[in-house]
């Protein structure tokens, strides 16, 4: 698990390096000390701090814990942003003041909230009153994974409460793939994720009530309706009737929310089975052939999945898995596994 301390600099060596950190596991981010945040923190110069990494597939995790400073992520540092990214941060002790889209927030303990790396915010963290740092685990989900349809703008600069409802959900699940994403194995991992994704849209759309509520809420449906879709792709035939049925939507109302965003439930059901068959090339062993994938998503055989693979595609299952396995076999040649000091085990 790649691991950066500030531990061992001098005060002036930790603030450079403390930049290069949150830039690196991060976004963009330019770190300030000013006059006040060393006024209420224990630290009274450099920047000491640590931050441990882990990816799942596309998203980044870290676990990050430093002193009472302003986090700015500006025009510049939106110009320099290598992705567009959404960031979710849980805050595991003290406190976080942040601003996006004209909005304000306190992120205490136990909450989260979005923020959106194509516009500019600001993340003041402070220290608890006990203790000489504040943590937080923040995810960072790639911004194509956020639900179609659903804005951002409306999502960003809100404390979301973890101990009832969809917010809990949404810490349980940051926790646990936190804690467990080393004893997991990759297909568990991919499915988790895009889990992730679902649930953090839809429950993120679900606390919005001050703009353009009929969209979102239509948006959030449809959010609910492709993850039921998603879990029922594996299990056979899927069908509008049942779909709607677990969203408690009519069957008139399910096929008006997928012709709203120009396309349909047919549509959909085939996305998701060419989806799953996407993943499963990239991650099952080589001794499941193209024909067993096939059977698995639904498909009548294997030619019937080449066809429809290489339209969507365009080149066919076995040439996407040898692309997929080359890249994996650079990515473990090119990326070493980090460490972390023995103290900090």
């Amino acid at each position: 698990m790649p691991y950066w301390s500030t531990s061992g600099l001098s005060a002036r060596e930790q603030v450079n390096y403390w930049g290069d950190v949150v830039c690196q596991a991060f976004t963009p981010l330019s770190p300030t000390r000013r006059r006040a945040h060393l006024a209420r923190s224990a630290t009274a110069e450099g920047v000491p701090g640590w931050v441990r990494s882990e990816p799942l597939v596309d998203t980044n995790c870290a676990e990050i814990a430093s002193c009472t400073q302003l986090l700015t992520h500006g025009p510049i540092e939106v110009r320099r942003a290598p992705m567009e990214a959404l960031f979710v941060n849980l805050q595991l002790s003290g406190a976080c003041y942040a601003e996006q889209d004209g909005r304000r927030c306190i992120v205490r303990a136990g909450s989260y909230a979005v923020f959106d790396t194509t516009r500019p915010y600001s993340l003041e963290f402070r220290e608890p009153e006990n203790d000489a740092s504040w943590r937080v685990l923040s995810f960072r989900v790639p911004r194509d994974q956020w639900a179609a349809g659903l804005r951002t703008d409306g999502a960003t600069a809100r404390a979301v409460d973890t101990s009832t409802g969809a917010g809990s959900v949404v810490a349980m699940m940051m926790s646990t793939l936190w804690k467990e994403r080393p004893n997991l194995d990759p297909l568990t991992v991919r499915t988790m994720e895009r889990a992730f994704a679902d649930v953090l849209s839809a429950a993120t759309t679900a606390g919005i009530t001050d703009h353009t509520v009929t969209e979102d809420r239509d948006a959030a449906l449809r959010v609910v309706v492709r993850h039921y879709i998603r879990s029922a792709v594996p299990l056979g035939r899927v069908t509008a009737e049942a779909a709607a049925r677990d969203a408690a939507i009519s069957v008139r109302t399910l096929n008006r929310l997928f012709q709203a965003a120009g396309t349909t439930f047919t549509d959909c059901v085939r996305e998701e089975r060419l989806r799953g068959v996407t993943h499963e090339l990239a991650v099952a062993p080589e001794s499941v052939t193209i024909s067993e994938i096939a059977a698995l998503w639904g498909f009548c055989d294997s030619s019937h999945l080449t066809r429809t693979f290489q339209r969507h595609h365009g080149c066919t299952p076995s040439e996407y898995r040898a692309t997929q396995r080359a890249l994996v076999g650079r990515l473990e040649l090119e990326s070493p596994p980090g460490t972390v000091p023995e103290e900090d085990r």
